[in-house]
């Protein structure tokens, strides 16, 4: 059992900058993540057993990503790598290391910034192999060279539809068209993101040179249209998508079929808000920010004592936004255990507040401009699975919709979010075909009742190591 002022949950950008800053001001602090290496998603490293000689030429992400990762290794931050969390109970944090019996650590303060995963779209053919996330298909060609096809389709939305593509490409990998959901920006919502563009110029150039390798490299990008389905025996042969109205709906008799050896989907990313839930930390429904957000004030505390959040695992913002936010907090924190002065935490905020508010607007703009419609949720036919541990298909799902407005009811019955996702791919679904069915707007369908542990443990991991007796004795292995 140890005790710490601060303990971060998360190794991303949020969580990274959160613990370093702690440090810094003198408190004793702890930082979890399931991952061997630090940096999360958008700043993940390459696998222990390699060293990359030069940051700068693996791209910018892993430059900026660098420089915040050295930041903390050069701190007193304990790390706790490989690491799950079983439970958070009495101001304390249990953890299963990898391979070890559960440990405690206490906490005064508590930090969550557990990041986000990809959207899930469930449509005919998406289970299929070849048909990977934007995130996975980042993964696989950024930190491991591996190209996920030799005729890649790309179907999203937002930055994404720019970003990825150019990125992937840019690796080697050959991008053979991509569809944007939502429409071209407007000259509204381009006047908006431009009122934004102070303390944003990095990500207008970013955009605009993503903008310039496609065409550069007469990579074809197509508006209004949406995947309809992929297709395939034992992967992936061919994708067919459709133009959409202003909801996202298919358009019929405006099928297109292409062929492809992968499909990449792409629609943005869900909040990890599971251990936030589990808190009971209040939380309200922000469809452009990935539908249930945390609530949080101006300096990330969450409506539980103690309890702070960071990083899109509250709500997609952003990695500049995540890092503003964790290092807020962090100086929040240090103030409240008496380690700066009100006045010193003034002095510290003012630029990271300044760079959030400024992150923050051009954030919303881009949100308003890409912002996602109830259609994308209406692609799965009878035949389709939504629940993928479970093997769930639409058609097993559409009797139980009949009588209820609860996502768990829809669980007992069909077994959809009993698997090793916990939901994570398929609540979301399930929540659109309620709100649908019964005309209820999906931010007022309350979720499946949340459990510990999120992730799958070993039981002899968590088991009381007071109990002896082969008679209660249970053999995890």
């Amino acid at each position: 059992m140890k005790t710490f002022d601060l303990v971060v949950i998360g190794g991303g950008p949020a969580g990274i900058a959160a613990a370093a800053t702690a440090s810094k001001h003198g408190l004793q602090v702890a930082i979890i993540d399931e991952r061997p290496t630090l940096g999360g998603q958008i700043y993940k490293r390459v696998g222990p057993g390699f060293k990359v000689k030069s940051a700068k030429e693996v791209g910018k992400d892993y430059f900026l990503g660098e420089e915040l990762i050295n930041e903390l290794e050069n701190s007193s931050v304990e790390l706790f790598l490989e690491t799950l969390v079983g439970t958070i109970e009495n101001s304390a944090v249990v953890i299963v290391r990898n391979g070890e019996s559960a440990e405690r650590l206490n906490y005064k303060k508590l930090l969550i910034s557990p990041g986000a995963y990809d959207r899930p779209v469930a449509f005919p053919g998406w289970t299929l192999p070849g048909v990977i996330t934007a995130g996975a298909a980042q993964s696989l060609v950024k930190t491991q060279r591996v190209n996920p096809g030799s005729r890649i389709f790309f179907a999203g939305s937002g930055p994404l539809a720019l970003a990825f593509p150019a990125q992937l490409s840019g690796y080697g990998a050959n991008i053979v068209g991509i569809i944007e959901a939502a429409p071209r920006p407007g000259i509204f919502k381009a006047l908006r993101i431009l009122l934004a563009v102070i303390g944003n110029l990095d990500l207008m150039r970013d955009a605009a040179k993503y903008q310039f390798h496609l065409i550069s490299n007469r990579i074809p990008m197509t508006y209004r249209r949406i995947i309809v389905s992929a297709n395939g025996k034992d992967r992936v042969e061919s994708v067919t998508h459709a133009k959409v109205d202003k909801n996202w709906r298919v358009i019929p008799g405006t099928e297109k079929t292409v062929e492809v050896d992968a499909l990449c989907v792409g629609y943005g990313f869900f909040p990890s808000v599971e251990l936030f839930r589990l808190l009971d930390c209040e939380l309200e429904y922000e469809e452009s920010r990935g539908g249930a957000v945390v609530k949080l004030d101006n300096w990330g505390a969450t409506s539980v004592a103690n309890v702070f959040g960071a990083g899109d695992g509250t709500g997609i913002s952003g990695s500049y936004v995540a890092i503003a936010r964790g290092r807020l907090a962090a100086l929040k924190i240090a103030a409240e255990l008496g380690k700066i002065s009100d006045k010193a935490l003034s002095t510290l905020a003012a630029g990271y507040q300044r760079t959030f508010s400024q992150r923050t607007k051009f954030q919303r703009a881009i949100n308003n401009a890409y912002e996602i419609k109830s259609g994308i949720y209406e692609l799965a036919d009878n035949g389709t699975v939504i629940c993928r541990c479970e093997s769930v298909k639409l058609e097993s799902i559409l009797p139980v919709l009949e009588s209820t407005i609860d996502p768990s009811v829809v669980k007992a019955y069909t077994r959809c979010g009993m698997g090793l996702c916990q939901g994570r791919n398929c609540q979301r679904q399930i929540s659109a075909l309620i709100a649908q069915k019964h005309g209820i707007p999906i931010s007022q369908i309350t979720q499946a009742t949340p459990r510990f542990p999120t992730k799958p443990i070993k039981l002899g991991q968590i088991a009381d190591a007071t109990v002896t007796s082969e008679k209660y004795f249970i053999d995890a292995e």
